[in-house]
């Protein structure tokens, strides 16, 4: 495994200009950013006069050590300490396809590719992705919550499957559909997820399905890192 991993942020939209001028003050010239939405229930927005809470996703590939460097700056320059300012972390890279590749994202970093030596065995962190019908996310996160966690975020999504025969335990795979995204400690992952299938999975009308990905790093989301053990709540 390559010394790479993916730089996520998740901020909100009105904040999209500061986070593209920080990548570009530090060199990282390829980012992708993803329109996206936070998971307040819709009760609690038009308890408070509120519209759907607006987020955008910025991801962009750079090496292990410099991607530390650049989640301290997000905490300097940008105050992702702040609550309710967003959150960053990292996910491995377990390979890339070839050198036309690595030059396309990581352009103007200057990288020089190593092996991982110090990749931990276990991670402290998992982010759990969640498909589901369009228009159920809101039972998916209520699930999600009833098991501890506290938030996420939903980006929309479409199947690829040109004829929308096919389905999967009655899910048809063309569907729309929307993704849920919950950053959560390694430690509460399966409880998470067990709560989820039970309360919105295959036999639901949300037809949720699940996976989830190791996360090495967070920062900007302080109940998660508590419960992971990496800070006093």
């Amino acid at each position: 495994m390559h010394d790479l991993c993916l730089l996520c942020v998740i901020v909100k939209r009105d904040h999209d200009e500061q986070l593209v001028n920080f990548f570009s003050e530090h060199d990282v010239n390829t980012v992708t950013s993803l329109l996206c939405q936070g998971t307040a229930g819709k009760k609690l927005l038009d308890l408070l006069g509120l519209e759907e809470t607006e987020k955008e996703l910025f991801y962009a590939m750079t090496t292990r050590p410099r991607a530390k460097r650049l989640m301290n700056a997000l905490i300097g320059e940008v105050g992702l300490n702040m609550p309710g300012s967003g959150v960053a972390f990292t996910i491995p890279i377990a390979s890339i396809a070839g050198s036309s590749s690595l030059k396309y994202f990581t352009q103007g970093q200057n990288i020089i590719l190593e092996e991982v030596k110090d990749m931990p065995s276990t991670f402290l962190y998992e982010l759990i992705i969640a498909i589901c019908n369009r228009g159920h996310v809101d039972t998916v996160m209520d699930a999600a919550r009833s098991a501890g966690a506290m938030g996420g975020t939903v980006l929309h999504a479409k199947g690829t499957n040109p004829d929308g025969e096919n389905r999967f335990f009655g899910l048809s795979i063309a569907d729309e559909k929307e993704m849920l995204l919950i950053l959560t400690a390694a430690n509460q992952k399966s409880t998470l997820m067990r709560a989820i299938m039970e309360n919105a999975g295959v036999q639901s009308p949300a037809h949720t399905i699940m996976f989830s990905l190791p996360v090495e790093s967070v920062a900007g989301l302080r109940s998660v890192m508590a419960a992971a053990g990496e800070i006093e709540d």
